[in-house]
């Protein structure tokens, strides 16, 4: 229950830090946007008003080129330009005329766009660099009579003028024009001053701007923004400068072909947003843990009410488990009182025994069975106790005494008990009657059932003799018809040559004679090696084996059989580095068997011997493979090819003890030889031995 409430505490837990951070991001979202609705709207009657204020402002200089317009000194310079001392004149009255309006420079042009005379007040100021004379030409051409506002820019200097020109007629027409240079720059710092911006552009796209966006603007500014639309479905433009987003905005005076942009900052929008996300969130926060500790609060008094349902239950099912237990159950007190006695205790000991407020150990007899359990249970009494006996509690086989009298065995168990604070101990009993007459029956059983063993045992150690006795009268009355044929065949023979050879003598016919003797040496050479053969089946196992040359042992038994193995056709896939721990006399008896063997084989099919000698290596072993061409052998009679005097040649022909001596050869090396068919049912023989 427990665990299962802190998991609904952390699901909780991390539901509600998930919903607060999307109610942050949605409320910051939110204001965001009502924020900015807010400034959009406020930066459109901002324009305004900055449209109205500049209005009122060219509005001063619309009169001032007039007023020297139709002045008689500027008529008569107009029509005798070259003339000093009105050109002195006019041009005092134009530094008068700066200095009572409180302008930048006046200057007289021709209708070429010359310029005539100038009032010299801004010495750093060359109008070439900011107007060309084709353009004013043309300006003057187009409104003849009319008030003209020009702007041009220079790039040297990254600067805009801005020309007020009134055009001056004379009798011979249009004669130049009377310029005044105005300033704006004022104007428009004053709309700078706090952290919104704004720009002008003139009907060049040009700029005249304020002193703190001085070298910010490139030419191509507004080409720098992003696009967003509002939940009122109003679009907007956003300008990134200095690393801070400005709401764009923008409007045209028709007449002018000049631009005021307005830059609203967006920097107190975004914290005001976030501010208001922040209160959002910690409201919503305070109400979700008010929530969530009413929600703990209502569980942990379920909580408490279920687990006090729990504890009601269990002691319930305690109290049903120790009274129908099969098992007594006793309560000691800290000094070995018994305090409480289950049924099946009071059963143990009879219905009329009182247990209570007395001692176990009363009811056991002083017995040598019991020794143990009395001194434990009478130092519980006497707190004799020490620690390494309270941690090693009492566990025996003890006889109680019933209230009749008799005697029963049981099975005695004490554990340390605590609760509430309090020492005591739990005993626990269990009658073992049955069990011990158990015992005493199956030792009974087991005592007969040895001695029917050991009388069976004897009858199979006899059989087994006389089993032994009659397999090795058969295996030497096999081997000894087998030797028996063998030398009875080399023995008639002799007895035939001696008496051939004696009758041959007699007639005196020795070259005769000699041959026969001679027929008479292989026959006792035959016989000689038979019994060598016989002989080897008795070898003694070498005392130590030696890196023996597999290569070396196959040359020497190919050599040992002298012709038989010259026409063999041999396909050895080793290397004179390859060696073996072994005897090299038994090894090369191995190969000589095998050679042997094979050639016999292929004798048989009337056909040219093909060996093949290949070697793998596994670990510290290394396994030869021996595979010839002959007829093999079937595969139910495979797995006796290694025993003595086995042999599927016709009679006369061998003993069957050549694989067998070299099997028990392998064997004497540590070593094995096994055969087996491949994939192509050839007879393969795979020699085993420790690599060296």
């Amino acid at each position: 229950m427990i665990s299962q409430f802190r998991k609904h505490r952390l699901f909780f837990l991390s539901f509600g830090c998930t919903l607060l951070t999307a109610l942050f991001f949605l409320v910051n979202s939110v204001a965001y946007q009502v924020l900015i609705i807010d400034k959009h709207s406020q930066g459109q009657d901002q324009l305004l008003s900055y449209v109205i204020e500049l209005r009122n402002e060219l509005k001063n200089y619309h009169i001032l080129p007039y007023a020297l317009a139709d002045n008689p000194t500027l008529l008569s310079f107009m029509n005798n330009p070259k003339d000093k001392a009105l050109t002195q004149r006019l041009q005092r009255q134009l530094e008068d005329l700066t200095h009572v309006s409180k302008t930048q420079d006046w200057f007289i042009l021709s209708a070429q766009g010359d310029l005539l005379v100038s009032s010299e007040q801004s010495p750093n100021f060359d109008l070439d660099d900011y107007f060309s004379k084709e353009n004013l030409t043309n300006v003057l051409k187009e409104q003849q009579g009319e008030y003209i506002l020009v702007s041009g820019y220079s790039p040297t200097h990254s600067k805009s003028a801005h020309l007020v020109l009134a055009p001056v007629y004379t009798a011979a027409g249009l004669a130049g024009a009377v310029a005044v240079r105005i300033n704006v720059s004022n104007l428009i710092e004053r709309w700078n001053l706090l952290d919104d911006l704004v720009v002008m552009t003139d009907q060049n796209s040009l700029l005249f701007l304020a002193s703190k966006l001085n070298g910010l603007l490139v030419s191509n500014w507004l080409d720098n923004h992003t696009d967003i639309e509002f939940f009122n479905n109003t679009r907007s433009k956003v300008y990134h400068l200095k690393d801070e987003n400005y709401l764009l905005q923008n409007v045209t005076l028709d007449d002018l072909k000049w631009q005021i942009h307005y830059l609203s900052n967006l920097k107190s929008i975004h914290k005001k947003a976030q501010n208001i996300a922040f209160i959002s969130l910690g409201v919503f926060a305070l109400i979700f843990l008010f929530w969530l500790y009413r929600r703990e609060r209502a569980l942990k008094i379920a909580s408490k009410l279920e687990n006090e349902i729990l504890i009601a239950n269990s002691a319930q099912q305690q109290r049903v488990l120790i009274e129908n237990t099969h098992v007594g159950l006793l309560q000691l007190t800290k000094h070995g009182e018994i305090s409480f006695v289950n049924p099946m205790g009071i059963r143990y000991f009879g219905q009329r025994t009182q247990l209570n407020t007395h001692y176990l150990y009363e009811f056991l007899p002083d017995c040598p069975d019991n020794q143990t359990a009395l001194s434990f249970l009478k130092s519980l009494k006497n707190h004799e106790l020490d620690n390494t006996q309270k941690s090693n509690l009492l566990e025996q086989e003890v006889v109680l005494q019933k209230d009749n009298g008799l005697f029963f065995p049981a099975l005695l168990s004490v554990s340390s008990l605590k609760w509430s604070g309090s020492q005591g101990y739990l005993v626990t009993l269990l009658d073992i009657s049955k069990r011990k007459k158990a015992e005493l029956n199956l030792l009974e059983a087991n005592t007969r059932l040895e001695e029917r063993v050991l009388e069976r045992t004897k009858a199979l150690e006899v059989a087994q003799k006389e089993l032994l006795r009659t397999e090795k009268l058969a295996a030497i009355g096999q081997m000894s018809t087998a030797i028996a044929h063998e030398l009875n065949q080399p023995l008639t023979g002799i007895r035939t040559l001696v008496y051939t050879a004696e009758l041959l003598l007699k007639r005196q016919q020795a070259e005769q004679a000699l041959r026969t003797l001679i027929d008479l040496e292989s026959l006792v050479v035959r016989m000689q090696k038979l019994t060598s053969e016989l002989k080897v089946l008795a070898y003694r196992r070498p005392e130590q084996l030696a890196p023996t040359s597999i290569k070396d042992s196959i040359s020497k038994a190919i050599a040992s059989l002298g012709d038989d193995a010259q026409d063999i056709d041999w396909h050895i896939t080793l290397n004179n580095t390859d060696t073996v721990m072994a005897e090299p006399t038994r090894l090369e008896r191995i190969f000589a068997n095998l050679i042997s063997n094979s050639i016999q084989a292929c004798s048989e099919l009337k056909v040219t011997p093909r060996i093949r000698i290949s070697l793998q290596v596994q670990h510290d072993k290394v396994t030869l493979c021996y595979q010839d061409n002959g007829p093999g052998i079937e595969k139910t009679k495979l797995s006796h090819i290694f025993e003595p005097f086995f042999t599927t040649k016709p009679i006369g022909k061998g003993l069957g003890l050549g694989l067998a001596i070299s099997a028990n050869l392998a064997k004497d090396m540590n070593g094995t030889l096994t055969a087996n068919h491949n994939d192509e049912s050839q007879l393969v023989f795979h020699l085993t031995l420790l690599k060296a």
